[in-house]
């Protein structure tokens, strides 16, 4: 069949006809009404798999982020167990113990959070196993531990190396997801960007469609910008947390490296300008006395700190912490030379139950005040660590002087006399020098002792211990040989000195009364040998035989006397001359 002419003309004028007929509003309307619906499935479709991608990546980055922070709660979790067991160790306290066993059993649950979190991750899945094996050994430890155990180091160690390995890789997958976010939100915009651009030529109809979608994503927007703003404060105190973490290692780290007291209150007062930015303060320390506080170190500028009495402050009154500021407490420490300032934080320092000091903080500004306020846990830590440094060097001291003094007279034993005449002799052949060396003995003690008794002998041996003290120079060494018998060193004199010295001892122990209960003992008197280095001897137990030798001519020749060993050989010579 073919078609002609007229036909296809007749075609054509109907197609016209229903887009330029009566009806055609109709069929304009249903077309629009069928184009905003098409618009609106396509448009709501897009957006509602734009708001899931994005509800995803901001929850793919929030899991990232929930990993990282059981990650670093894993780590100071396993330092503290590490520290409450070195702690355990030096105070034998049984409350640090069981602190660390808590610690091990929250290091279970926390492995099992971390199990659930990174199930889909079989990278982590493996390192978390390498965390369980590591935890199981740090159980093992903590549960047998005892004070000659050893601290968990090791598995703490490597527990600390798998967690830095499994934050590396959550710190790059939380870059990448949130690259992934970003480049989700472009495309979210840039799509929205040509629905609207599309629009123009259908403002009327889909006006109400395109008010309500631009609200959507004004509230997905700021949802957004929400969760954007949380996760960069959890970004920022998690990495205040690490940076006070390592400060942290770092001064107890160098609070182990120091040897006296005076590098511990300086390493302290460093650490805190460290560790307490805008502030100033000072590390005061209450005296042997128990009565004066006085400051040892400081850091920054801050108000002068002058302690009279260890009551000056209120926060050693009352053994806490203490804030001094608005609306807090208006009540100020006394222990401030001018003017008191307006916010500052006193902290006691206590260690094996006594109060050693204090560590005062001066916050310059408001925002100072909120930073000490924040790493107020920091601050004890640092406390703790400076408390136990001093008190265990503090210990140290007094047993080191325990194994080198004479209990009684408090001068050196025989022990570190022999080391130091080795030493002083070493010192003097090095410079070319000389060296006395006093041999003395109380003329008649034992008849006295046995007079007097033992208490008013150890009297006497006590004051003449002090006249020792009091006659010779800071360089010079005064031991107790043995019973009444005492050695001094002399360094870097010539024999006349050494012989007016060894004079100026004798005539004060001759003028010696001691006061004992209602008596008064006197009389009494010191023989004294004297020996030179290099001319008497050269050698220690040389040079002690002369001295001693010289201390016997002095007792022949009738006691208080002083005899050098030269002049004692010289006379025995002349008078086997006579003979």
């Amino acid at each position: 069949m073919t078609i002609g002419p007229y036909n296809l003309v007749f075609g054509v004028r109907q197609r016209l006809s229903r887009w330029t007929g009566p009806n055609s509003a109709v069929v304009l309307l249903v077309t629009a009404a069928f184009g905003v619906l098409l618009f609106m499935v396509l448009a709501g479709a897009m957006v509602y798999g734009n708001t899931r991608q994005l509800i995803a990546s901001a929850e793919s980055v929030g899991h990232t982020q929930e990993v990282l922070n059981s990650l670093q709660r894993f780590s100071v979790l396993s330092e503290r167990i590490d520290y409450r067991s070195r702690l355990y160790l030096l105070t034998g306290n049984e409350e640090q113990l069981l602190r660390a066993r808590a610690s091990t059993n929250q290091l279970d649950n926390l492995l099992v959070h971390l199990s659930e979190l990174v199930s889909d991750n079989p990278v982590q899945v493996d390192s978390v196993k390498g965390l369980t094996a590591c935890s199981v050994d740090i159980h093992k430890i903590i549960d047998g531990f005892t004070s000659k155990s050893a601290p968990p180091e090791d598995p703490v160690a490597r527990c600390q190396q798998v967690v830095g390995l499994m934050s590396d890789r959550e710190q790059r997958l939380l870059q990448e997801r949130t690259k992934g976010s970003a480049r989700s939100s472009l495309l979210s915009v840039g799509t929205e960007v040509g629905f609207v651009t599309i629009s123009g030529a259908m403002m009327v109809v889909l006006f109400g469609l395109l008010l309500r979608d631009a609200l959507s994503r004004q509230r997905i927007g700021t949802e957004t910008r929400i969760a954007n703003e949380q996760l960069a404060r959890s970004v920022s105190a998690l990495e205040d947390r690490a940076l006070e973490s390592e400060l942290l290692t770092a001064a107890r780290d160098e609070l182990q490296l120091c040897v006296d007291v005076q590098q511990v209150y300086q390493s302290a007062a460093n650490s805190c300008s460290r560790l307490l930015t805008g502030t100033g303060g000072a590390l005061c320390i209450i005296n042997n006395s128990r009565q004066l506080v006085e400051v040892v170190s400081m850091w920054r500028e801050s108000a002068v700190v002058d302690f009279h009495l260890a009551e000056s402050c209120c926060s050693l009154r009352s053994g806490q912490p203490r804030w001094r500021k608005p609306g807090v407490s208006e009540i100020h420490c006394t222990h401030f030379s001018g003017d008191s300032p307006e916010r500052y934080l006193c902290v006691p320092i206590v260690a094996n139950g006594n109060t050693l000091g204090l560590l005062y903080i001066e916050c310059l500004t408001a925002a100072a005040e909120e930073s000490v306020i924040q790493s107020m846990d920091g601050v004890r830590q640092l406390v703790q660590l400076t408390g136990m440094a001093i008190a265990t060097l503090n210990l140290r001291t007094k047993l080191e002087n325990q194994s080198i003094r004479d209990s009684l007279t408090g001068l050196f034993n025989r022990h570190f006399m022999e080391i130091s005449l080795e030493r002083e002799i070493a010192r003097a052949a090095r410079n070319n020098r000389m060296l006395a060396v006093f041999m003395l003995d109380l003329d008649h003690f034992k008849t006295f002792n046995d007079t007097y008794g033992h208490a008013a002998g150890d009297a006497v041996l006590s004051a003449v211990a002090e006249i020792f003290r009091n006659s010779i120079r800071t360089e010079d060494i005064a031991c107790r040989y043995g019973g009444e018998e005492f050695t001094i060193m002399l360094p870097d004199v010539t024999p006349k000195v050494a012989y007016e010295r060894a004079e100026r001892v004798r005539q004060a122990v001759e003028s010696l009364r001691v006061p004992l209960e209602r008596d008064v003992y006197g009389e009494l008197t010191v023989s004294i040998g004297l020996a030179i280095y290099p001319h008497d001897g050269e050698a220690g137990d040389q040079l002690l035989r002369r001295a001693d030798q010289a201390l016997y001519r002095a007792k022949r020749s009738g006691r208080n006397r002083v005899e050098q060993y030269e002049d004692a050989t010289l006379q025995l010579s002349a008078t086997q001359r006579q003979v």
